[in-house]
């Protein structure tokens, strides 16, 4: 039977036994046993798991492919004698500037207790006023609208009064 790698896409040659498949592709030159569910799952990092399969090919002439090895990611390169040095030499020195900070600290809160140093002289902060925002005419925005009309009411707003009828004079 001739199907893909799952890592290269090739045509690879597969034999089913049992639940796995007897994988051997040329191109990756691996010859695994796969078993048919990880056969059929997407591996995410193709080139991490063929490492992680050609570190088992060392100790094996078929290893066994399972589901969480085709899930596996790539492993971060491991450092350097030289870079371990340089990374310890770092974390070392901020250790210590830190610890030395302290103690001094420590130390100088003491000897103002004591009296034996002036504590240190602190100005005051003096705050600056905000500067007034200056504005620049912006003739599209400051255009005039005219002004609404005031609705109109439907009561008077002073009642008057109704007219005095008037009286006849006698002649």
């Amino acid at each position: 039977m001739t199907n893909r790698c799952p890592f290269c896409a090739n045509y690879a040659y597969a034999v089913s036994v049992g639940d796995a498949y007897q994988l051997d592709c040329r191109y990756c030159d691996i010859q695994v046993e796969i078993t048919k569910r990880a056969y059929s799952a997407r591996c995410p990092d193709p080139v991490g798991v063929l490492d992680f399969i050609r570190e088992r090919m060392k100790t094996s002439t078929r290893p066994r492919v399972d589901l969480p090895d085709m899930k596996r990611l790539r492993q971060p390169p491991a450092l350097t004698s030289e870079e371990q040095m340089t990374n310890k030499t770092q974390a070392d020195s901020d250790v210590l500037t830190t610890a030395a900070k302290a103690i001094g600290t420590t130390l100088g809160k003491i000897a103002v207790r004591t009296g034996m140093a002036k504590p240190p002289a602190v100005l005051p902060k003096v705050r600056k006023k905000a500067a007034p925002k200056k504005t620049t005419p912006d003739p599209v925005a400051r255009k005039k609208t005219p002004p609404k009309a005031a609705p109109k009411r439907a009561t008077p707003i002073a009642k008057s009064k109704p007219p005095t009828p008037k009286r006849k004079t006698a002649k």
